[in-house]
């Protein structure tokens, strides 16, 4: 299995897809949340994102690959 970074802007604002080929995630998922300014932000849609002891990430369905948020 293999792991990347890749930048949370990029995945909030255009379709993702695996090196594979793979679709992995596309902005229709995005969910809108409060940061800590109390503002409404776009941020990763609820159930969409994993996390182990390398942080916060999107897996591709196929290879498996991970790929890391980088914020």
């Amino acid at each position: 299995m293999e792991e990347s970074r890749v930048e949370l802007e990029k995945v909030l604002k255009e379709d993702f897809y695996c090196q594979c080929g793979t679709w992995v995630y596309t902005p229709q998922m995005n969910q809108k949340v409060r940061d800590d300014k109390g503002e409404e932000i776009e941020a990763i849609g609820e159930g969409c994102l994993l996390n182990d002891d390398g942080g916060d990430y999107l897996e591709c369905p196929d290879c498996k690959h991970k790929y890391y948020l980088l914020k």
